[in-house]
């Protein structure tokens, strides 16, 4: 994790719906069309155990255990793309990026505004998970422990890019 207090790294998952629906590219087109920096990246299948830890008793607490159930079964059901999204207050502004948890609400514009549409209420009554396309840090906490639990540090890679001299 960077030190600089506004320069911040965040964890985004590229959930099983947006690589089935081939959008991986999109997305991260989006992040670097904005300066961003992809600083590591892997697809994968991610396990049961991953995905529990990531989803932990907090989720539960927070959201409801349900909650944290199908959100397991779905993020271990096919492959992931995982990132590190690096920039200036990156947290928060991936977080705008992606738009709110429920798509409907998401405002066009956002990835899950732009390629989502569902609603709690439909999901609550099809007793299915909110497909939502992204997964991204809620605040530095859980980033840096979900950065952890995704990445080795030596595969998050320092460099410099054209974006950079913007911001700085």
């Amino acid at each position: 994790m960077k030190t600089n207090n506004h320069l911040e790294q965040t964890l985004v998952l590229l959930k099983p719906d947006a690589v089935e629906r081939g959008l991986m590219g999109r997305v991260i087109e989006r992040f670097e069309d904005a300066g961003f920096k992809i600083v590591a990246m892997r697809l994968t299948k991610p396990t049961q155990e991953l995905v529990m830890k990531h989803y932990d008793e907090d989720l539960a607490k927070r959201r409801g255990e349900d909650v944290r159930k199908y959100n397991v079964e779905f993020l271990t059901s096919g492959p992931a793309l995982a990132l590190v999204v690096e920039g200036v207050n990156a947290i928060e502004n991936v977080r705008k990026f992606c738009g709110t948890t429920e798509p409907k609400a998401a405002p066009p514009g956002t990835i899950r505004g732009d390629f989502s549409h569902v609603s709690y209420g439909h999901c609550d009554s099809e007793k299915m998970v909110v497909k939502n396309i992204v997964h991204a840090s809620e605040n530095k906490e859980y980033a840096q422990k979900e950065i952890g639990l995704w990445f080795n540090g030596d595969e998050i890679i320092d460099y410099s890019s054209v974006h950079e001299k913007h911001t700085r």
